[in-house]
């Protein structure tokens, strides 16, 4: 399938100084921070800024520092960010289960976003069973992964690469918006308070961004099927 680059389907517009700023703290330095960035420009009343890990350190726990220092304030640290209570800004951690499972690094996290919250400003975690790359996925597919086929790849991502033509492509998946919130949501399960294998609810903070980017995905969805039909 071709896809349009975001600069033929409209021009960027710049978020205006009152809009509301979505913070989104992301385990990786490359796809995640991709990914995220391409809703940037689409609306002038949201601004969406990812935030890569600080100096390859993934771990929930260094996330949850970095958050500390960038925007609590306290007699040891003045924060670089002031949320805005008036334009309720919000914080996001997006957060693999595969490797931080252990030593409770994943409840921390959660406990520490809920005594954080406050009636203007929201902190949240969404987690993905077994990564990332499951979000991915549901942005082609209705129904979970087949554990047959996915134990004939070495690893969960190169399952879903080779399941979607062509692997990650930052101005396809976004466009698939809509319907990876959908799917996502249809095949979304908890055990344990914590999304089962498979289960991811990434679709929260999707819930989040597509009411102020709808419009631009309808219209570059429309262009592309036109493309594709000439």
């Amino acid at each position: 399938m071709k896809y349009l680059s975001r600069n033929k389907v409209y021009e960027k517009v710049i978020a205006k100084k009152e809009a509301k700023k979505i913070y989104i703290f992301c385990e990786g330095e490359d796809t995640e921070v991709k990914y995220f960035k391409y809703f940037q420009g689409f609306s002038s009343n949201i601004d969406i800024l990812p935030i890569p890990n600080k100096n390859g350190e993934s771990d929930p726990l260094k996330l949850k520092e970095n958050a500390e220092l960038l925007f609590l304030e306290n007699e040891n640290n003045c924060p670089k960010f002031k949320l805005s209570e008036e334009y309720e800004d919000e914080i996001w951690f997006v957060i693999d289960t595969d490797r931080w499972n252990e030593g409770n690094k994943i409840q921390i996290l959660k406990d520490f976003c809920k005594n954080n919250n406050t009636t203007s400003n929201q902190w949240f975690m969404v987690q993905s069973n077994p990564c990332f790359e499951l979000w991915f996925y549901y942005h082609f597919y209705e129904s979970k992964p087949s554990e047959d086929e996915v134990k004939k790849f070495s690893t969960f991502k190169e399952y879903v690469n080779n399941q979607i033509k062509g692997g990650f492509d930052k101005r396809s998946m976004p466009i698939e918006l809509q319907s990876a919130i959908i799917n996502s949501l249809k095949n979304f399960e908890m055990s344990n308070e914590q999304p089962k294998l498979y289960s991811t609810n990434v679709h929260n903070l999707g819930q989040v961004i597509i009411p102020f980017v709808k419009s631009q995905l309808d219209k570059a969805r429309e262009m592309l099927q036109n493309k594709e039909t000439e």
